[in-house]
């Protein structure tokens, strides 16, 4: 298997050519802007672009079907889901126009969001086509965050909102949180690699995790800063938040407007923490189940490796007061997990499209942990999500103990990033760092 991804890593060396993505305000329906995509390759016989979502509406969605509208068709209320079957004449991904001399073009009208894409050379069947097989080529020009070449099989950028195309009466489809904050109020992110003993990836007792530092960072000596750790989901890594969330813009902005205090933000990787299951491809669907590892495994490698590290290297507080834990789908369960088997070390959870089962916390588990009652808790998920169910299985054990808690259900949302940078945002606004028990007052 090693062979076959360093055979796909050399292709996909080999096919660095040239790239471009370029978002256009027009001023014109439907959506306001337009994306011209140009991608030069003189071997390819066929290009498509991979990733880039179709829409569906409010009337024809459900939790397992939905409408299959092009961007060219958009209407103000459209969104993406990540589900469905494709109909059989949709000519789906988007196919480029070879205009000659191996440059390939593509534009389409997009609403606003944040956008994943890769370039699909040669291919059939885009489930097959893969950084393995050599046909799926990220942009060589927009390359994704990442800690290594192929952790990673995904660009992105960002389309603004435009309120006269894209505003409706009952819903907010607007994504500028996660354009650029003012440059006085941007921090850093970067990949980092800590010592874990056992870790695979990306080399032996080594694992990594995304960072983000806040603006100014470092420079009053002494100075300790809140801690919020923030985990993926399955079939991810701790890379996926900034490079198909862009978290930095998000958190930067939260910042500039007062709603949270500077904070640093870790999010770690849970797959490859050691050899117990079979190592994680990203990209690979056959490895993303079989390499999934149970949250109490995860938290307890947490808790023995990663949050020492970050204590011992990181200017962050040592106090469960100024600590938090987020994260969405597994990532959610995973805060779940920590809220109850890790009570004591974090103040506020965050749970974003939480992937639980039951059985959830009852009267025994509240009257054996009792601080369970005096934490900031967040719930949320998409009004499509797939793990909608999962949500309010969890706000219904929360309220059969009266255990107060915040909640959001983003109202265009499915299992998707739209959905879990809502969530983010409103965790942000609403509860992190915020006084708790909340109240019926809280976040008003």
């Amino acid at each position: 298997m090693f062979g076959q991804k360093l055979l796909g890593l050399l292709a996909f060396c080999a096919l660095r050519t040239s790239a471009s993505v370029t978002v256009r305000k027009t001023n014109k329906g439907p959506t306001g802007y337009e994306v011209d995509f140009k991608y030069t390759n003189t071997t390819a016989k066929r290009v498509s672009i991979g990733d880039l979502q179709l829409f569906t509406d409010q009337l024809h969605t459900t939790l397992t079907t939905r409408a299959w509208y092009s961007p060219r068709d958009y209407r103000p209320g459209d969104f993406p889901v990540a589900y469905g079957t494709q109909p059989v004449d949709l000519v789906y991904p988007y196919e480029m126009t070879n205009d000659g001399d191996g440059v390939w073009t593509f534009t389409t009208p997009l609403p606003a969001g944040v956008y994943q894409y890769q370039y699909l050379i040669d291919c059939d069947y885009a489930p097959n086509c893969t950084i393995v097989t050599g046909q799926l080529v990220t942009d060589p020009d927009n390359p994704p965050f990442q800690n290594v070449v192929g952790d990673q099989i995904a660009s992105n950028f960002q389309v603004p909102f435009d309120e006269k195309f894209q505003a409706t009466d009952d819903i907010s489809a607007n994504y500028d949180y996660a354009l650029p904050a003012p440059a006085q109020y941007r921090g850093t992110i970067k990949s980092v690699n800590y010592t874990s003993p056992g870790s695979t990836h990306p080399a032996p007792d080594v694992h990594h995790l995304a960072l983000y530092l806040p603006a100014g960072y470092g420079k009053v000596k002494g100075k300790k800063y809140p801690l919020l750790y923030l985990s993926h989901g399955a079939a991810g890594n701790g890379n996926d938040w900034e490079n198909q969330g862009r978290v930095s813009a998000i958190l930067d902005n939260l910042i500039a407007g007062g709603h949270i205090e500077p904070t640093v933000v870790v999010m770690p990787s849970f797959y490859n923490l050691d050899d117990t299951l079979p190592n994680f491809i990203m990209g690979n669907s056959s490895t993303y189940i079989t390499a999934l590892p149970a949250s109490y495994h995860i938290r307890e490698n947490y808790q023995k490796y990663l949050f020492p590290w970050v204590e011992e290297n990181l200017d962050v507080c040592d106090d469960p007061s100024c600590r938090a834990f987020a994260g969405l789908s597994w990532g959610g369960r995973l805060a779940y997990e920590m809220y109850v088997n890790a009570t004591d070390y974090f103040s506020w959870f965050g749970m974003f499209s939480a992937a639980t089962d039951a059985p959830y916390i009852d009267n025994t588990t509240l009257a054996a942990n009792p601080a369970l009652a005096q934490k900031g808790v967040f719930v949320s998920y998409g009004l499509y999500d797939s793990r909608f169910a999962s949500g309010r299985d969890i706000q219904a054990a929360l309220d059969s103990l009266n255990i107060a808690h915040l909640s959001r259900i983003t109202p265009v949302g499915a299992h998707w990033w739209n959905t879990w940078q809502d969530n983010l945002w409103w965790f942000g606004t609403k509860a992190l760092w915020k006084p708790y028990p909340y109240t019926t007052q809280s976040g008003r």
